[in-house]
């Protein structure tokens, strides 16, 4: 029986994460996946979405460039392309994290991991072949799924299923306005297909400060999505016909459509671990303390199966947090100091608290938001400025960030720097007066902060 020092079950996120950094400080690592390599996040979450929508973004900047023209078939051959595409960038980058592997000792063992007890492990693979080991320390990173079961439907598909079809319907409906629902909504909008977004609650992206969602509502409307509002779709009541299906919500209303993605969330894949006959609960998500234990000594968890995030930040960051915790250096999850990102067009990044956070705690702060056309590192956005906005929320007595939010093209890169600010607690002064490369996406921080003044 082999024994480690650290055991990871899962490979997305969270699990690359907490592996490739536990073997880098020495303890001798297994990784556990059931499915494929990279989990979620290379094949069916970030990475692959974005693939898809660099695609889209070269595909409209060569049709307004004229060189294609509006032919149905050409759409389809397209996305024919795309998909290719997103699937080679899967494997590259499998390819890079298992190097990595290899390079700082870690195995690799492919099959379903399940806890025995506190400290071992049973791993059945594809096979059916039965292997155990233990580990000192275990971390569970099984990330999550779509919360909207396809099987039973042809028509209406999660976001999994959704990113194995290569076929273009004329019009599109996507349930749920959440940030995976406005990104499919781009991409299949530039396709030239019909799309109607629909969202239950008042706004998009309701989970993001509400100008985040003023703005990428204005920009889908533009390309024209149509986004219906307060629209409560009643899942259980989707009728599929020969060639489309019907959405209908329950107060009445109706939208019909080839095709329906439901995005309205994910859940944890928490259960089939063994968990529950350790008496830890499985049912949902996996309840951690601020340093990612659960409540069996030795037993971690990380990312979505947490349920506190569903982005990669938050998973690295709580990979960090579970490793320090194991080698004894004593660290606490913070929420707030975690730059979030969303790649919706435009992007959105946010770190710190919200204004609506401050307001509410009672703290003394002060707002600066600045709208501009940002000349960045981009050749292009000297011909053609990318519109940024950002928003600071500062400490008054103090001087310092207490909070950032950014909408634009480089909103992960400028909320970045910003997190550099919050976290070393650096005055403002001091900040702005920092030399940085010219030109570049951080003046749009630099420029707010001056307008301080």
């Amino acid at each position: 029986m082999r024994h480690y020092e650290l055991a990871v079950i899962g490979s997305g996120s969270g699990g690359r994460e907490a592996a490739l950094l536990g073997a880098r400080k020495g303890l001798r690592t297994v990784v556990i996946e059931r499915d494929r390599i990279g989990g979620s996040c290379f094949h069916r979450g970030c990475y692959a979405v974005r693939s898809l929508q660099a695609c889209s973004r070269q595909f409209r900047d060569s049709w307004k460039s004229g060189r294609f023209g509006n032919r149905r078939d050409l759409q389809k051959a397209t996305l024919d392309g795309w998909m290719t595409i997103q699937r080679q960038v899967s494997l590259r980058l499998v390819d890079q994290f298992q190097e990595k592997l290899q390079r700082f000792g870690v195995d690799l063992i492919q099959g379903h991991g399940s806890l025995l007890d506190d400290r071992t492990l049973q791993v059945i693979d594809a096979q059916g072949h039965k292997s155990t080991l233990t580990g000192e320390n275990i971390i569970v990173a099984t990330g999550s799924r779509p919360d909207f079961d396809d099987r039973s439907y042809l028509r209406a598909v999660n976001s999994d299923r959704l990113l194995t079809l290569n076929v273009l319907p004329h019009h599109f409906a996507i349930i749920g306005a959440g940030y995976i629902g406005c990104e499919f909504a781009s991409i299949y909008r530039r396709l030239g297909a019909e799309v109607t977004l629909i969202e239950r609650l008042d706004r998009v992206l309701p989970g993001w400060e509400p100008e985040a969602g003023n703005h990428v509502a204005e920009s889908l409307t533009t390309r024209g999505v149509k986004i219906l509002l307060n629209f409560d779709a009643g899942l259980n009541d989707l009728a599929e016909h020969e060639t489309a299906v019907r959405v209908r919500s329950r107060d009445g209303q109706a939208v019909e459509a080839e095709m329906v993605l439901v995005a309205t969330g994910r859940k944890p894949n928490s259960q089939g671990l063994g968990l529950h006959a350790l008496g830890i609960d499985d049912a949902s998500a996996l309840a951690v303390d601020s340093s990612m234990r659960l409540s069996r000594p030795g037993l971690y968890a990380v990312g979505d199966v947490t349920g506190l995030g569903f982005l990669d930040s938050t998973a690295y960051s709580q990979a960090n947090v579970a490793i320090n915790a194991i080698l004894g250096k004593e660290s606490r999850l913070d929420h707030r100091g975690i730059p979030r990102c969303i790649h919706t067009e435009p992007a959105i990044a946010t770190v710190g608290c919200t204004e609506s956070e401050a307001a509410g705690s009672g703290v003394e702060f002060a707002v600066a938001s600045t709208s501009m056309r940002l000349v960045s590192d981009d050749d292009r956005s000297l011909v053609d400025p990318e519109p940024t906005v950002v928003k600071i929320i500062i400490n008054p007595q103090s001087r310092t960030l207490l909070g950032c939010l950014v909408i634009g093209d480089h909103a992960a890169v400028i909320a970045n720097v910003a997190a550099i600010a919050i976290h070393s607690k650096m005055p403002i002064e001091q900040l702005r007066e920092i030399p940085m490369a010219q030109p570049s996406a951080a003046d749009a921080l630099i420029n707010t902060l001056r307008a301080l003044d």
